[in-house]
């Protein structure tokens, strides 16, 4: 894909959260992860149209693009209603959180995912960090205003590390030196979860208490220092246990992993998206033919995936 020369250029990290889903949302301490994926974003301006052209590009293919108008910020031309309608939202929040903001005709925003968009590791999150960045807006507010998250997934895409996240507290910068990073896995379910509608239902229909709150921030303190892989396991068990209680649905390993040698831990909205898989019983290759006869073809190292801080 040829870039123009005259342009500039935006990065933001994908993310995947560790603990606390769902009670994120209430304001129970989580532990965030960025990624050593995200998304980047090349802004310049074409002279040659009134209209705002967009091209989104996985794998050197565009997966999605879309013409707006540059003044109101009205869907022209589109490849997928859905997404257009949602970016035209996006920039029309951004006028109504800085009203100087104004677009220049025959800009040209292409952006580039570097892992596929169906794993659920960020494209909105990244999208809403990278527009933020160019705009000079609060990325914390436009993901309020438009998708009503928690906002880890906003405070990965610029993280150096992990980090703990609790909503509307600042962020604070942890070290996950675990012994036995090497027995981690990250397993693609098969099914993205729509997140704004999960988080949507959940704030609507389940009521939690403060001390389910205690309960998750204090399990996330204890995933934050645990060095033994066995602890670790059993961190996994009374966390899945305990959000098990929280919406009311089983957790994923008695529900479909019930043989399996280690625990697997649902990573964001329960049912979709990735997990977490501990085992100190099984080698990588042992894991991935386990979930590869579950029809799940997507299985990561810890190491592959998690944005390790560079220490100075």
């Amino acid at each position: 894909m040829k870039l123009l020369s005259s342009h500039s250029t935006y990065r933001a990290n994908g993310k995947l959260l560790l603990t606390g889903e769902y009670l994120v949302l209430h304001g129970a301490k989580a532990i965030a992860v960025p990624l050593n994926v995200g998304q980047q974003m090349v802004v310049s301006n074409t002279n040659s149209s009134d209209t705002l052209h967009w091209l989104a590009f996985y794998k050197n293919q565009v997966w999605f693009s879309c013409e707006l108008n540059s003044e109101d910020f009205s869907v022209r031309n589109t490849s997928h209603p859905e997404k257009s309608e949602a970016l035209s939202q996006i920039f029309k929040t951004i006028k109504s959180l800085n009203p100087e903001f104004a677009l220049k005709a025959g800009s040209k925003f292409e952006t580039i995912l570097e892992s596929s968009p169906e794993w659920g590791f960020g494209s909105s999150s990244t999208l809403i960090s990278l527009l933020s960045q160019w705009a000079g807006v609060d990325p914390f507010k436009l993901n309020e205003l438009v998708f009503n998250g928690s906002g880890f997934d906003i405070a990965c895409a610029t993280a150096d590390g992990p980090i703990f996240y609790a909503k509307n507290k600042p962020v604070q910068r942890i070290s996950l030196n675990y012994p036995f990073a090497d027995q981690l896995f990250l397993v693609y379910s098969g099914r993205k979860k729509r997140t704004a509608i999960e988080v949507n239902a959940f704030l609507k229909e389940k009521k939690v208490s403060d001390q389910m709150i205690d309960e998750i921030s204090l399990l996330t303190d204890e995933f934050s220092v645990c060095r033994d892989q066995d602890e670790f396991n059993l961190l996994i068990r009374l966390h899945e246990q305990l959000i098990s209680k929280v919406i009311g649905r089983i957790s994923v390993k008695p529900e479909y992993f019930g043989d399996f040698k280690g625990e697997v831990k649902s990573l964001g909205a329960w049912g979709g998206d990735f997990f977490l898989v501990s085992s100190n019983k099984l080698t990588f290759d042992e894991v991935r033919k386990y979930f590869e006869k579950k029809g799940l073809m997507t299985v990561f190292k810890w190491h592959d995936l998690i944005l390790k801080r560079q220490q100075p």
